[in-house]
């Protein structure tokens, strides 16, 4: 049983990227700065998990039975760690027969339907974002 919600939950993860990416996709296409509305999207994702991966790492950090001092040169590493998660994005997630068939599956949600999955989307990305500076903090807080 336990291997069947595995895959229900892997089902269910993958069906919010797709909403996500066509949800982003189309705020970004239908946007002021409609010119680059899929550099927008793979760019927002690299974002959002640039962060959540720093709040990993630290937990990480914290939970190791020794002490690592991290480089003082931190920000170019995290600079280039940035940009090469941007290119892997990039492989991971654009597929333009894909995209074509989030718009597809997605473009007839009712209006309630559509307003809960802004809704959903935004949480996602706020909390993913500014959420993960306070969990930073309490992680600090917790382990010091």
């Amino acid at each position: 049983m336990g291997g069947r919600s595995h895959s229900v939950v892997l089902l269910m993860i993958r069906q919010f990227y797709k909403y996500l990416i066509y949800r982003l996709y189309t705020w970004a296409k239908n946007g002021p700065s409609n010119s680059t509305p899929i550099f927008n999207v793979i760019a927002t994702l690299t974002f959002v998990h640039f962060a959540q991966l720093i709040v990993l790492g630290l937990l990480v950090l914290e939970c190791l039975p020794f002490h690592v001092d991290l480089p003082s040169n931190i920000a170019l590493y995290g600079g280039v760690s940035l940009i090469l998660l941007l290119i892997v994005h990039y492989f991971l997630f654009y597929a333009k027969k894909q995209w074509a068939s989030y718009e597809r599956e997605f473009k007839d949600e009712s209006p309630e339907a559509s307003f809960i999955g802004k809704i959903y989307v935004l949480v996602y990305l706020i909390g993913s974002t500014l959420g993960s500076i306070p969990l930073m903090w309490l992680i600090a807080k917790i382990f010091h």
